[in-house]
């Protein structure tokens, strides 16, 4: 498969790496700063899909821009931070999204054994390190990024979900830019959530503790450094991945953590 690459920011070379792990072929990339009409890119007839890493605020249209040349896209995580527009692109084949953590050992292992007829208390710690030009840039512009729910919160959500089922119950506790908090319900679950990028460097955890045992997801400076990224590739050469459809489930339920927060 070959793929043009939008976006050549941090999260570039984990994609290139990820790439040449299951055999593709870069026909280009652009970035910032380039010269390039995004017509043309979509329109390269050597390209089979477009990967899409740009500001989250930029996705909506880059997407439906590339579904209407019938290209496959994979766009990085959150796909939207709009539900109307997931159920829009919903409605569209061959778009798939970056949520690479469903990939991870301990997910796996979780799937298999959590059991819908038993009950589980759930403590969703979310605590990173960022530095402060982390917030000027546009991933601090709650209007481009959607805030820390979206920008970081999104991956823990959708395991959730993924793991334990539809919420039936939410409430938001507390909420910066920084940080963010609250409980979430399901049919046999209660999850005490919190996202923080405000945590010391030497402290960062991705946690879940579930019914008394910890599950910790990395505890490095981002999720990169768990190369779970060629699985998402590998996953798009058998033609599956996440889809708008599975996607609008974790974005639904963060509009309605900042609904109750508003309320």
């Amino acid at each position: 498969m070959r793929f043009s690459i939008i976006g050549t920011g941090f999260i570039f070379p984990v994609h290139t790496q990820a790439i040449k792990a299951v055999g593709g072929e870069i026909t280009e990339a652009v970035g910032e700063g380039s010269s390039f009409s995004l017509r043309e890119v979509i329109k390269n007839p050597r390209t089979d899909c477009i990967v899409i890493l740009t500001p989250n605020d930029l996705h909506f249209e880059m997407i439906m821009a590339a579904a209407e040349q019938d290209k496959i896209v994979l766009c990085e995580k959150p796909l939207v931070v709009k539900s109307e527009q997931a159920r829009i692109l919903a409605e569209k084949p061959n778009i798939f999204t970056v949520l690479q953590l469903r990939h991870h050992p301990l997910v796996k292992e979780l799937k298999s054994r959590i059991n819908k007829n038993e009950n589980y208390k759930i403590n969703m710690d979310i605590s990173v390190y960022r530095e402060e030009k982390y917030y000027q840039g546009w991933k601090g512009q709650k209007e481009r990024s959607g805030g820390i729910l979206f920008n970081l919160g999104i991956h823990y959500f959708d395991l959730l979900l993924y793991l334990f089922g539809k919420e039936k119950k939410t409430t938001i506790l507390s909420l910066s830019e920084k940080t963010g908090g609250g409980t979430i319900e399901g049919d046999n679950y209660i999850c005490n959530w919190r996202v923080s990028t405000d945590e010391k460097k030497e402290n960062q955890r991705r946690l879940f503790r579930i019914n008394g045992t910890d599950y910790n997801f990395s505890s490095k400076d981002n999720l990169a450094y768990e190369n779970l990224h060629k699985f998402v590739y590998q996953d798009l050469l058998n033609k599956k991945g996440i889809t708008p459809e599975e996607a609008l489930k974790s974005i639904e339920l963060i509009e309605k953590l900042y609904k109750n927060y508003e309320e």
